[in-house]
């Protein structure tokens, strides 16, 4: 949820809302002004997935979130969450301004899948993509000024096409970084098909310095982008004094070209931040499970079968002792009721 507080949508699009859900709506349009009808729409069938637009946030009503979780990772859908979480959040979602364009994207011969969820966040962050799909076309990007080019070096949607070969790309994307320094390169390779040994004699080491599986690089580019907008932030908030992402001693305006000119350091950064937030959760779990082994003790210690009998057992013998004692001394003889012979005479006071 907190990648999304980066992003900056201009519709909402409600996903199998019910009359309740409606309501809902209609409450929260008179909450925040910004949720205004015209940035407000209702959708009911997967098929409409296909039909979103990259700044629009899916929310999903009901439980409809988990059942077309499925529809909406084929149709490249990354901004998606319940009616629940959009009415925790809708404040700081809906404060957010439409980005200004940063520069443009260039994703060469991306499969289809990946160059939708490229193209959707390239776009929430504010950046212009574009797809190409041959070397004419990735060089009339470059000479525009592209300044980042996302290359998928197995060219999966070029296959049986000889007229095109990684060399050749390598090659152009090599001049072009020499004359252009500031020019990013990102190269996806999927681990699971061709050699890696084979990929590691080619010319993608003077290109860029890492490679990134598809999942690696959506991860990545999400994380790295949504710390970028946070440096620009403020960097808007504090003239000058920001902090650069990939370099330290950076002081002035933020660029995305500082830190992907480095992708291996870039994404040892994100790597090392993910890990510092996953030890810092694993220490909090810890310290919360021997809170819970400790309390979990305390409870079986007070409901302990045999702790329990034996503390029955002994408050009644503190009872019987206590309470009854007579039942442990020697009972005494009852004196016998006095009879007539026993009795003394009765003297006569007159004639005595």
């Amino acid at each position: 949820m907190s990648h999304l507080m980066a992003y900056a949508f201009e519709r909402f699009v409600f996903f199998h809302a019910s009359a309740a859900d409606r309501e809902r709506v209609s409450a929260l349009q008179i909450l925040h002004t910004r949720l205004t009808p015209a940035r407000t729409f209702f959708i009911h069938n997967n098929t409409e997935f296909g039909e979103l637009m990259p700044n629009d946030l899916l929310i999903c009503c009901g439980d409809s979130f988990s059942a077309a979780h499925r529809a909406l990772s084929e149709a490249g859908v990354i901004t998606a969450l319940s009616l629940a979480d959009f009415q925790l959040h809708a404040g700081r979602l809906l404060a957010l301004q439409s980005s200004s364009a940063f520069g443009e994207v260039v994703l060469a011969f991306l499969p289809d899948l990946l160059k939708k969820q490229a193209m959707r966040i390239f776009s929430l962050f504010g950046f212009n993509p574009v797809a190409v799909d041959s070397s004419q076309g990735l060089l009339r990007e470059l000479k525009h000024g592209a300044s980042i080019v996302v290359f998928d070096q197995d060219m999966p949607a070029l296959r049986g096409r000889v007229s095109e070969s990684r060399e050749k790309i390598f090659s152009l994307l090599r001049a072009e970084r020499r004359a252009h320094r500031h020019l990013s390169v990102l190269i996806i390779k999927d681990f699971d098909q061709g050699s890696l040994f084979g990929d590691m004699t080619t010319m993608a080491k003077d290109v860029s310095n890492a490679m990134l599986s598809p999942n690696e690089f959506l991860e990545f580019i999400r994380n790295y982008l949504s710390d970028f907008h946070a440096a620009h932030a403020t960097w808007k908030l504090r003239m000058g004094n920001a902090t650069g992402l990939a370099h330290s001693t950076y002081t002035g305006r933020p660029s995305p070209c500082l830190g992907l000119a480095d992708v291996k350091s870039a994404f040892q950064l994100s790597q090392d931040k993910a890990y510092h937030e996953f030890a810092h959760a694993r220490e909090q779990m810890l310290v919360e499970t021997q809170d819970l082994f400790v309390r979990m003790a305390v409870t079986e210690w007070m409901f302990d079968r045999r702790l329990a009998q034996e503390a029955d057992n002994y408050q009644k013998n503190i009872i019987i002792k206590t309470e009854l004692p007579r039942i442990f001394d020697k009972p005494l003889p009852a004196s016998a009721p006095a009879t007539v012979a026993d009795e003394p005479a009765v003297t006569d006071t007159m004639f005595n």
